[in-house]
């Protein structure tokens, strides 16, 4: 596990752990181990400490929190790894880190054990462990302060933010940065001179300043002002940092292991790591056939609508050429401009070259011409969600591309089934379904039909890898996965409000639910005439569903669709998107009631909680019986990366199972028979709940 040489003076320790050379306990023995050999060995006078290739390690196997079962294994785990950075710190002899490629966690905190830090160019420094709900477990919160200073050192810990190599070397973290090719030789010069070792726990000048000091924790309090009170890392990592500038290094490193237990032991830790391992085992499907060799050198696009605009957007960022085209010159040009715009933000905020922005910008061609598609590797369809419309462009899609080209539609509800119709050769269509907006949603869904052949569904998946998305694979049925759980949810938003709810309240019982925005503040994000289009499909398919509020007829009909028009459940003053009361939405919602008969009543955000979380829950149960998702744990990352269901919640059905599955299948009886047969429990629930019992 590490590779061990000997040469002129200099002990270079190889990390060999493939395939990404995580740190599990295995390998800090093997560290440990080596560190001492090195001491023993005469013929030495300094250690360099290095990866392989591009690599140096990608930080502490997460594998290993599966193990942990009680609090005293997590402090037993983070003292392990505690102590294996000091023996590597208290070598007598000089080690030196020479780093490259993405440094995150325990790699981090390696390095920071280490007497002199060298890192390649391009090199980037990240902490990300609060995204996981825990807190840096190997003395990162005791030695990053003292090698950066408290106020950086609190930002990295507490924001999971990366820094670049210049930004490294300023700070601190980093002691040079060197060619790629020269990394290595240049470490071996220095600890070839052998300076007398410098402990990094016993680097105080950035940590004396008791003001300093104050002033960095008291931004970090600030930081933790928006944090909710599930996610307990963030402020056990302040109280570690805290401990090691207040009383000593070693009172930081019992915080630490003392903070891991207790992050470890609480639900929304627990359900973060078992997201990580969901999203991660997602895009890997058994018994695929090989795509062909390569990736996709070129990909076309048909439409240049907002999603269409969105697709070409995230292919440009993942550096694939794309050509798009649509009929309408005017709309190609304003979907250009938009990306324009975009970049040029990027540039303007410093996180992109002039130079960079223009290449990326010169990977997009646009056209009105078929025939300027017939070199692409793939093409997307991305027109208008109608279903005339899509098989025509499909058909056409077919006549000029090539016979080993992929076809894929990204379309949202339509069943491939019905747009396969319209092909000649229907087994190389696959759904890529994107998210609005596609540049920056993680989720890509790959629909497969039984048709679909094995070698389409490998090629649409690692396709979605390649530029960089996060792909579920589902079978084909209406709305698929996520608008198939989603879609119900917007529509009991809409029953709420006939029943008395206010559009606020709705609103706010969600986002204090851990979603980012409430059900009608982002179906005016989305257009509400999109809800409408959306469920003529559902509704057919589905009748279980229930019935769409006249509520989103009216407001259609109204020219009320949302942000795009100005007003939809909310008002909006031109240039902003703060929402305001809609007195022409209250207007309706009691024409709605007066046609309906409905008396409204007061409705608490508890049963606003309950009514719209449990019809998702509900759905997601019939999805999995229907094998639309192929397991539990690839529908709760699919709507947590697709709809931004609260990741701290692990999911729709990691939730329904923390609540308890005899308590929601009460909860579902009881609205079932109070509202109707839309929350008639799934009999896959039934069946689970039955053996919980």
């Amino acid at each position: 596990m590490i590779d061990y040489s000997v040469s002129d003076g200099v002990c270079v320790l190889r990390l060999d752990a493939p395939p990404v050379n995580a740190i599990d306990f295995a390998l800090l023995e093997a560290l440990r181990s080596a560190v001492a050999r090195a001491n023993a060995d005469p013929a030495v006078r300094g250690i360099v400490l290095t990866g392989s290739g591009k690599h140096f390690s990608a930080g502490a196997d997460v594998r290993l929190f599966r193990q942990i079962t009680t609090g005293a294994d997590a402090v037993s785990m983070s003292r392990t790894f505690q102590e294996a950075m000091s023996a590597v710190e208290d070598s007598a002899k000089p080690v030196a880190a020479a780093v490259m490629g993405k440094m995150m966690g325990c790699a981090v905190e390696l390095a920071a054990a280490c007497h002199v830090r060298l890192c390649a160019a391009g090199a980037t420094f990240r902490m990300p462990e609060v995204t996981l709900g825990i807190n840096p477990g190997a003395g990162g919160t005791g030695r990053l302060p003292r090698l950066v200073g408290p106020e950086p050192a609190i930002r990295m810990l507490l924001t999971a933010e990366a820094i670049d190599a210049d930004r490294a070397v300023e700070l601190g973290l980093v002691d040079e940065v060197c060619p790629g090719g020269e990394l290595l030789a240049r470490a071996e010069a220095v600890v070839r001179a052998a300076p007398a070792p410098r402990r990094t726990r016993d680097r105080t000048e950035k940590v004396r300043d008791a003001g300093a000091c104050a002033r960095a924790l008291a931004e970090g309090e600030k930081l933790l002002a928006g944090v909710r009170e599930e996610l307990v890392a963030p402020g056990k990592i302040l109280q570690a940092v805290r401990a090691g500038l207040d009383e000593s290094f070693a009172a930081g490193l019992r915080a630490e292991q003392n903070a891991l237990a207790e992050c470890l032991a609480s639900r929304a830790t627990r359900n973060r790591i078992y997201l990580f391992f969901a999203t991660r085992d997602m895009g890997k499907v058994e018994g695929l056939a090989e795509p062909p060799a390569g990736a996709i050198a070129r990909a076309g696009v048909v439409g240049m609508g907002s999603m269409g605009t969105g697709i070409v957007h995230a292919l440009a960022l993942a550096g694939v050429r794309v050509v798009v085209r649509d009929e309408d010159d005017a709309a190609l040009q304003r979907g250009l401009r938009r990306i324009r715009r975009s970049i040029e933000k990027r540039v303007q905020a410093g996180r992109w070259s002039a130079r960079r922005g223009e290449e990326t910008l010169a990977l997009i061609e646009t056209t009105t011409r078929w025939s300027d598609l017939a070199d692409a590797d793939v093409v997307i369809e991305a027109v208008f969600e109608d279903l005339d419309v899509k098989r025509r462009v499909l058909s056409a899609i077919e006549d000029v591309c090539r016979d080993e080209a992929l076809i894929a539609t990204n379309t949202s509800t339509i069943s491939l089934d019905a747009l396969a119709e319209a092909l000649r050769d229907g087994d190389r269509l696959v759904g890529m379904h994107f998210f609005n907006p596609a540049q920056t949603m993680p989720l890509v869904e790959v629909v497969r039909r039984p048709a679909t052949s094995p070698r389409a569904v490998a090629t649409a998946l690692r396709f979605a890898k390649q530029i960089r998305k996060t792909p579920v694979l589902v079978r084909n049925r209406e709305g698929f996965l996520v608008n198939r759980v989603f879609v119900p949810y917007f529509k009991e938003a809409f029953r709420l409000l006939e029943d008395g709810a206010a559009a606020g309240d709705i609103d706010a019982a969600m986002v204090a639910f851990g979603f980012p925005m409430g059900p009608l503040a982002l179906i005016d994000l989305a257009g509400i005439d999109i809800l409408l289009a959306v469920d003529r499909v559902m509704s057919r398919a589905f009748a279980s569903h229930g019935r769409l509020s006249a509520v989103v007829v009216d407001l259609v009909e109204a020219g009320q669709c949302g942000q795009k028009s100005g007003a939809g459940v909310y008002r909006y003053e031109r240039g902003e998107y703060a929402p305001h009361d809609s007195e022409t939405t209250e207007r309706i919602v009691r024409a709605v009631r007066q046609r309906g008969g409905i008396t409204p009543r007061a409705i608490g955000t508890e049963e606003i909680t309950q009514r719209l979380v449990l019809r998702m829950v509900n759905e997601a149960f019939h999805v999995l019986a229907e094998g639309i998702a192929r397991r539990e744990s690839d529908m709760d990352a699919a709507m947590v990366l697709g709809t931004g269901f609260p990741g701290f919640r692990g999911g729709v059905l990691r939730h329904a199972r923390d609540l308890g599955l005899v308590e929601v299948l009460a909860d579902l009886d009881r609205l079932a028979g109070a509202l109707g047969p839309r929350y008639a429990p799934s009999e896959l629930l039934r069946k689970l709940a039955a053996e919980a019992r």
